[in-house]
């Protein structure tokens, strides 16, 4: 069966989920040739009324196995028409076909959406971790950034002014010094 086809041992459907169903019986029809003993009439009328019975085939490949089996046991083996249980075609719903069509199609397209979803998703979520990375180097490589060095801020500051006052404070006294001699003499 070729790609773009839909045609199988012959016969030519208008779906593939059609030609699909015909190939899978046409395996199993070669299955039944390797494995049952069509010579045997007993064998053959069995296999028949079996397929039949079970309603196994249900494309034209099928009914054309069903019909060769027929014809091979009224014309070989001796069975009257009237002996042979009929063969009932069941015909498939075209527009449960074309349903299935449209069905395929519109998951193709919702499982292409999701794919491109998935895709722009990732990249969002690759940008943020490299942002959270960024921000996490930010902090460790610069000692200015946040609250990382406040305390220390705060002690040099006070250590500073504290250093002021005190050299005030003790040129204060100086001139104190200086103005309590120099208005005692």
């Amino acid at each position: 069966m070729e790609e773009n086809s839909h045609v199988v041992d012959g016969f030519v459907f208008s779906s593939l989920y059609e030609a699909q169903t015909a190939s899978k019986e046409q395996k199993n029809i070669d299955i039944i040739r390797q494995r049952t003993p069509l010579s045997d009439p007993d064998a053959a009328y069995s296999l028949y009324c079996k397929l039949i019975e079970r309603n196994m085939f249900k494309t034209s490949v099928g009914y054309g196995f069903l019909y060769e089996l027929r014809h091979y046991l009224i014309e070989d083996c001796g069975y009257e028409s009237s002996e042979l249980p009929n063969i009932a075609a069941v015909s498939f719903k075209e527009n449960s076909d074309i349903f299935a069509d449209i069905k395929r199609e519109s998951l193709e397209e919702n499982i292409k959406l999701l794919k491109l979803t998935i895709k722009r998703l990732s990249i969002v979520i690759v940008a943020l971790v490299a942002i959270v990375i960024g921000m996490f180097a930010v902090a460790v490589v610069n000692p200015n950034v946040g609250y990382v060095n406040t305390e220390h801020k705060v002690l040099n500051k006070y250590a500073a002014w504290e250093e002021d006052l005190t050299n005030r404070e003790q040129a204060i006294k100086e001139k104190e010094k200086e103005l309590n001699i120099n208005s005692e003499e």
